[in-house]
């Protein structure tokens, strides 16, 4: 037995078609722009990453710093306090220190800031970090 088909045959037709695709782009570019931005977010956090790595390091190599004798001290003390620049994870850094006014005698306020250094300029503050040191007598 034979069916005839009246009319136009099955399928879709161009205009269908051309809306299918459509749909297929704007969804395509929204994931494509949604795996961008995570993307960026997720380079944004290990640059912050590593930079809080840099301070904590610079935090701790002053607190010895205070620890050790007279004439090492001042040679440690001068540097951690002095623009350093370093490369941690791949990243350019410069870790800058500020002291700054304590009410509280033998306590020592420094802030921290790291910067990332591109074409050898520092671009931030990436992020800063603010310690108290007991400082040696």
């Amino acid at each position: 037995m034979r069916v005839k088909l009246r009319g136009r045959s099955r399928g879709f037709t161009l205009l269908e078609m051309m809306v299918a695709i459509a749909i297929l782009a704007v969804a395509s570019a929204a994931v494509f722009f949604s795996n961008s931005e995570a993307l960026q977010a997720q380079a944004r956090l290990e640059e912050q990453t590593i930079a809080q790595w840099a301070l904590a390091n610079q935090v701790a190599y002053y607190r010895l710093a205070q620890q050790m004798e007279s004439g090492a001290l001042h040679a440690m003390t001068n540097a951690t306090l002095s623009p350093q620049r370093m490369n941690v994870g791949g990243y350019d850094l410069e870790v800058s220190a500020t002291v700054l006014p304590s009410d509280v005698s033998g306590v020592q306020h420094v802030r921290w800031e790291v910067y990332r250094i591109v074409d050898n300029d520092p671009i931030g503050p990436i992020r800063s970090l603010t310690a108290w040191v007991r400082v040696a007598r």
